[in-house]
């Protein structure tokens, strides 16, 4: 183990959608001793339809302040293989991507103008954005997060999408997860502002108290739920 590397947290998920398991994701979150900064290293497997499995590893990275600076996502399957870098410069407020296969490399910059969030299909990393985000006491706080649609070919660059987060129990009594009690906040997150609340059924997610890591998620039919969460701080 490298000594300037120190595991905080480690666990796994298990995804559900109708009550079936589909997928697991096993995780870890790194703190590098001797830049101060923060990872996520997560590996995501899931069988789809034709028996194959679809592996994801990410690697998300912040700096002391939990700001995103590195995204790594990692994909495979069958004969299909893609890799993504996203890169963000907080002092020059540009963002650099790198889309690979094993025949080809994109390349992306563009400049950004307000303090954005890398999302990653890494449960772990859902909420991680709560931990520097500033939120409005009396209503939804919009969150810019960048992702891309690209999976196994370039498709286009990565793109703005704004969603709207509020804090309905920052510090909740009574929750529990298989009979487990557990200190955690009840975080709703919207794809529309308060302007039309009445015309969606928002993402449910329930925040533990160790960097922002989730216990839960539900919204419909779908549930991920972590299944052990071991701390070593």
């Amino acid at each position: 183990m490298n000594p300037n590397l120190n595991i905080l947290l480690e666990g796994s998920y298990f995804y559900f959608e109708k009550g079936s398991n589909y997928s697991q994701e096993n995780f870890k979150l790194i703190q590098t001793l001797d830049k101060q900064n923060y990872q996520v290293l997560s590996e995501v497997l899931s069988r789809v339809e034709t028996g194959e499995f679809l592996k994801i590893n990410v690697s998300y990275e912040m700096n002391a302040q939990y700001l995103p600076l590195h995204v790594r996502i990692e994909k495979s399957i069958g004969n299909n293989y893609s890799l993504e870098n996203f890169h963000i410069d907080h002092g020059a407020r540009q963002l650099h991507y790198i889309f690979e296969t094993a025949t080809s490399q994109q390349e992306f910059h563009r400049p950004i103008t307000s303090r954005h969030y890398l999302a990653a299909p890494s449960f772990a990393t859902s909420c991680l954005f709560t931990l520097s985000k500033k939120f409005d006491a009396i209503g939804r706080t919009p969150v810019v997060l960048l992702s891309s649609a690209n999976d196994w070919s370039y498709q286009a660059p990565p793109n703005e999408k704004i969603v709207y987060a509020d804090w309905k129990i920052k510090d909740m009594d009574d929750f529990s997860l298989d009979d487990a009690e557990l200190s955690a906040s009840h975080l709703v997150v919207y794809q529309n502002d308060s302007t039309n609340a009445d015309i969606e059924q928002p993402v449910s997610f329930y925040v533990s108290k160790h960097f922002g890591i989730p216990y839960q998620m539900i919204h419909g039919d779908r549930e991920i739920r972590v299944q052990n969460l071991k701390k070593n701080f």
